[in-house]
């Protein structure tokens, strides 16, 4: 399975999926420390990696996860950190950012990696969150930005396992309530053509 989601993160669909991640982090300092929960398969960073000036970790509960992003040349420098749930085993204010790609909306209860969340990031640091809508429509527009390739079926696949959940984490407004609670900033933008949305927290 993991090799299956590397293939999946390795499609070029995956990219534009990603990417509204990398444009709401950009407004961080030159070398802020960026952790992304969930790496997976490492996509997020190889990619943060190439376009940012930031020092990444990946964190995972999944070790399988971890060895396939190792395999990536780009991560060799990388820290990559095996998880217990809802513990985040770093120092306070430890990072700038944290950033959450398809994580928080398949977790029943994320308040407690929310909170582990909030301690970890420095004054001002961002929480950054994308997660599929279930909305959207595939039209012309989106098969002609993410163009014909053969892992694109992919795409479609993951459209139809994650359209229930993406739902209804957008009706549960989880992280607007959490922001609310933290006297924080909250975020949202509809991206990906109506497909995700992008959530960020400023504290």
């Amino acid at each position: 399975m993991a090799q299956f989601f590397h293939y999946v993160q390795d499609a070029p669909w995956y990219f534009h999926f990603l990417k509204p991640v990398l444009q709401i982090l950009e407004p961080l300092p030159n070398h802020a420390k960026v952790l992304d929960v969930g790496t997976g398969a490492g996509k997020l960073i190889e990619l943060g990696k190439s376009q940012t000036s930031f020092h990444w970790e990946g964190a995972d509960t999944d070790n399988e996860m971890l060895v396939q992003a190792q395999r990536r040349p780009s991560l060799q420098d990388v820290p990559l950190h095996s998880l217990s749930p809802d513990k985040l085993s770093f120092e306070n204010a430890s990072f700038n950012a944290v950033t959450f790609c398809s994580v928080l909306f398949l977790i029943p209860n994320p308040l407690p990696l929310l909170e582990e969340t909030a301690r970890i990031l420095r004054p001002n640091g961002r929480l950054v969150a994308l997660t599929p809508t279930g909305e959207g429509h595939i039209t012309p527009e989106v098969i002609s930005q993410i163009g014909l390739h053969p892992r694109n079926w992919t795409f479609l696949l993951w459209r139809q396992m994650t359209s229930g959940n993406g739902r209804a984490w957008a009706q549960k407004g989880t992280l607007a309530e959490f922001a609310h609670q933290k006297n924080a900033t909250y975020n949202k933008q509809i991206v990906f053509n109506g497909l995700a949305a992008v959530e960020w927290i400023q504290f």
